[in-house]
């Protein structure tokens, strides 16, 4: 066998009335001599065709996408991903879906919508043998990425693609031919027409690009560098086309690592404003997950800035365990002065936070109906500022007594 293939394999490729190919990442980390588990497979077999065949004979089968004639396969533990051969259209923009999609009869047609020619062979599991029409077994063992055809033509209409590039280069270690780099720089515009969510997608792929196959330790810093050379962060509306990347190096959640780095290379008057644009806008995110982010990024902002302990804490105290990581990359010291006040707080149960005080929104309405409910969260802060100083006792007669203290203000 050039590629491994299961018994399960070969026993699903007898099923099939025209010959079946793997195609895609698993050939070629075979040949890079990369272990690989996710199997693709294609065929000049219609989907509806073959998922007849294939439930009459115990497979689950269920559809991907039928827009592009793609459907899971999958019995005893083992999945693929099935596609019949296609031809793929595209607008003259950067956004990744094709706006037409037409089955083909010919490997050859649907060898071309493919990108780069390591990732367009293909092997017969019937015959044994590979079929490469673009030499991508060369370009494999020289460890180059290159695109199929015309770098002009295979990257003007799809800006993902040239995300994907940075992502296989940190992946792989490869080198990148120099027309596919020279076009992917021209092209590189056409990230902006991408989605938003996909744009956080390959963008997180190539923070941990390292991770996938774990045999490039430490190489997403080169997709990064590379992410710079192409000037692809103008893309993401951001007004620098140049990332220092200094705290992404050395913390472990590398998304927030990055944001930093992207904060400090913008330096933008508001930091809330800024986030809150950049994450919804870019990379599509909840305004719960860009609440928190902000959260966790003003946290290690305030830090640095020598915010008070008693104000840090109470905004920030259980986020923590977050924070400090990114704030001891930064400085120790700065951290290992608020770790001490932490720990204090622990130690002797110092009350920081509202939902700690043992009265709350309704105890308020219930035994002090002429306070405005606006009023409210203003009059409980107040309650835990005095009770932290030890001025007040956190027990409710008490905190009660300090309410009307208040109202006679």
């Amino acid at each position: 066998m050039f590629i491994p293939v299961s018994n399960d394999l070969l026993k699903l490729a007898k099923l099939f009335p025209e010959d079946l190919y793997i195609v895609g990442g698993y050939v070629r980390n075979c040949l890079l001599n990369i272990e690989s588990s996710d199997i693709d497979l294609a065929s000049n077999v219609d989907i509806e065709e073959i998922s007849k065949i294939l439930k009459d004979n115990g497979y689950k089968v269920k559809v991907k996408n039928a827009k592009y004639n793609s459907i899971t396969i999958s019995k005893d533990g083992n999945s693929y991903e099935f596609t019949s051969f296609r031809k793929d259209y595209y607008a003259e923009n950067g956004k990744h879906s094709p706006i037409k999609v037409e089955r083909t009869n010919e490997l050859l047609e649907d060898a071309k919508r493919r990108d780069f020619t390591i990732n367009s062979i293909y092997y017969n599991i019937t015959k044994d043998e590979i079929v490469d029409p673009f030499h991508g077994v060369v370009d494999a063992k020289q460890r180059i990425l290159k695109c199929i055809s015309s770098p002009e033509e295979v990257l003007k209409s799809d800006g993902e693609r040239i995300l994907r590039m940075v992502r296989i280069v940190g992946e792989l270690n490869l080198k990148i031919d120099k027309e596919t780099l020279k076009y992917a720089h021209i092209m590189a515009k056409n990230v902006a027409d991408i989605s938003s969510s996909r744009k956080f997608t390959e963008i997180e792929k190539i923070l941990y690009c390292d991770k996938r196959y774990k045999e490039t330790p430490g190489n997403f810093i080169k997709s990064l560098k590379l992410l710079n050379r192409l000037g692809i962060w103008q893309y993401f509306s951001l007004p620098v086309k140049f990332i220092k990347y200094n705290m992404v190096k050395k913390v472990e959640d590398r998304v927030l690592g990055l944001l930093i780095d992207i904060v400090d290379s913008v330096k933008p008057e508001c930091l809330q404003t800024f986030i809150e644009e950049f994450l919804k806008t870019q990379f599509a995110f909840s305004s719960r997950i860009i609440q928190k982010v902000f959260v966790y990024l003003a946290g290690y902002y305030n830090a640095l800035d020598k915010m008070k302990n008693k104000e840090y804490f109470f905004k920030y105290f259980g986020d923590v365990a977050v924070i400090f990581p990114l704030l001891r990359e930064k400085s120790k010291h700065i951290m290992n002065k608020y770790m001490f006040f932490y720990k204090y707080i622990i130690r002797y149960g110092l009350v920081v936070r509202v939902s700690d005080l043992d009265i709350n929104k309704d105890d308020i309405a219930k035994n002090f109906p002429q306070i405005d409910p606006r009023g409210y969260d203003r009059i409980l802060e107040t309650l835990l500022s005095q009770v932290f100083d030890g001025k007040v006792k956190n027990e409710k007669e008490h905190l009660f007594q300090e309410i009307e203290k208040i109202l006679e203000i």
